[in-house]
């Protein structure tokens, strides 16, 4: 047996797409398994359920309080009820219109959120909410 050559001049005018594809599935199971393994640094807060919920459109800084007690002033964790002090009343020098959304886990003590609330007046912020998650009409009736 012997090797036949046949002498071909025709230009390839195709693209062979295969190994275009092959890299790409590669690449999507590559970042499939690294975000599964990615721990996003977000606060783990479980918000109650409100009826009267609605959205807040205005510039706001965050007050969060997590189900262990910890404070922290938009994203950013405070050591001390004090810390927090300070750094509302620097938000309050900074903009005068302020306004501040307080968001507290749903087990969180009612007094931890009085607390705050009574931080947020007492530092001269009359404009604030409390962040809850929308009721849905289901879990309504």
């Amino acid at each position: 047996m012997g090797l036949i050559q046949e002498n071909n001049d025709d230009i390839i005018s195709g693209i062979n797409i295969t190994p275009l594809v092959d890299i790409m599935l590669v690449l999507l199971i590559i970042f499939m398994l690294v975000s599964s393994v990615v721990d996003f640094h977000a606060i783990k807060v479980e918000l109650p359920h409100a009826a009267s919920g609605e959205d807040i459109n205005n510039e706001t800084v965050s007050v969060m309080i997590s189900q262990n007690g910890n404070y922290y002033l938009a994203g950013i964790k405070m050591n001390s009820f004090m810390e927090l002090q300070t750094g509302l009343a620097g938000r309050k020098q900074q903009n005068p219109d302020i306004q501040i959304a307080i968001s507290a886990d749903k087990k969180t003590y009612h007094e931890e959120v009085v607390r705050v609330i009574d931080l947020v007046r007492r530092v001269g912020i009359n404009r604030f909410a409390i962040n809850v998650e929308q009721l849905d009409q289901s879990e309504n009736q």
